[in-house]
């Protein structure tokens, strides 16, 4: 089950994070898919994890572009990715109780809409800039 889907205006125009964007969304769409067929709730756990690292590895890309390139909005873009990690940690909280529907859904609405906000907004803006 997609929780979120690509679409071309995700792209940003450089390889290096366009390529990261696709790949998150395919793992988060693969945990979509663990959530649908009901499994474990410590394979979910791992999942979790996984994004959550790969999140965190993605943004320290990220921001180190920005710091390079002298960009002005570094400062809020940061603040959006912290929100973000602080997000999927309250998830990985929450999936200890939740019932996979819920979850699902729960993990499906607030990751698109920060997917498509930060896409369209701070990530647009600061590859824009460079």
């Amino acid at each position: 089950m997609k929780l979120i889907k690509w679409n071309e205006t995700m792209r940003l125009g450089v390889p290096e994070v366009d390529f990261e964007h696709e790949e998150l969304i395919g793992v988060i769409n693969a945990l979509g898919d663990l959530l649908q067929a009901g499994n474990s709730p410590d394979t979910i756990q791992l999942l979790l994890g996984k994004i959550h690292a790969q999140i965190e590895g993605h943004f320290a890309l990220e921001e180190k572009i920005m710091r390079d390139r002298g960009f002005v909005g570094y400062e809020a873009h940061k603040e959006d990715h912290d929100r973000l990690l602080e997000q999927i940690r309250d998830i990985m909280t929450e999936a200890k109780t939740l019932d996979e529907p819920t979850l699902r859904d729960n993990l499906a609405e607030r990751l698109n809409a920060w997917f498509s906000d930060h896409f369209s907004t701070l990530d647009r803006s600061f590859h824009n800039h460079s």
